[in-house]
């Protein structure tokens, strides 16, 4: 007959087991702290009526995102505006145009870009928040969007786009008209029926914050 013996843990590994898995959640901690630092001041850098693109990696795009990606080569995919307060409006597959919390990681300049309209007054930043908070609840016009990939891969003209809901909208056309309403014209009016989040990335009156 065998008899087996616990073998006993080394007085090392008693040491340094628990103080590794300690300085792992002090570093998770850390994370977390410079992350929420980092976030609060980037938001306390920020105006009512300041515009957020978004640049997800490719592998977390929407359906959707994707052929706007693949096929239009755009690097922003997702506008968003800033409504003060740390938190955004801007549009959902389920739920239409919403108000949310500012994205977690707004602080990553790869993922995200910041932009302001040039010499914008608060009366005028105050109007074209009031005018964006008019569009909740408006559901996504998704049939738009997808009309717009081979409207601009064809460069047809604008009559050619029959796909479209009314009284919808997608995210980057929920800013152009917001702003059109506060006298802002973010890109020019001929582009407007089809505009994207990369346009609003090369509007000549948009400036990085």
């Amino acid at each position: 007959m065998y008899f087996f013996t616990k073998k006993k843990r080394s007085p090392f590994k008693k040491i340094i087991l628990p103080l590794r898995s300690s300085l792992r959640k002090v570093g998770e901690l850390i994370h977390k702290w410079t992350s929420r630092v980092r976030r609060q001041t980037m938001l306390s850098r920020m105006r009512k009526a300041d515009i957020i693109l978004a640049s997800p990696r490719t592998p977390r795009l929407s359906p959707v995102a994707f052929l706007y990606r693949i096929f239009l080569k755009s690097r922003y995919i997702h506008s968003m505006l800033y409504i003060g307060g740390g938190k955004i409006i801007h549009t959902t597959s389920k739920e239409g145009v919403v108000v949310s919390p500012a994205p977690q990681k707004i602080y990553k300049k790869n993922r995200y870009i910041l932009l302001r309209v040039k010499n914008l007054d608060e009366k005028k930043r105050e109007q074209i928040v009031a005018e964006a908070l008019k569009w909740k609840g408006t559901q996504l016009d998704l049939t738009g969007m997808l009309g717009n990939i081979p409207r601009r891969m064809l460069n047809l003209p604008q009559r050619a786009q029959a796909l479209k809901e009314k009284d919808r909208v997608w995210c980057s056309q929920l800013l152009y008209k917001s702003f059109l309403k506060g006298g802002v014209e973010l890109i020019p009016q001929q582009k407007s029926p089809h505009i994207t989040s990369e346009d609003l990335a090369h509007s000549p009156v948009l400036k990085r914050i």
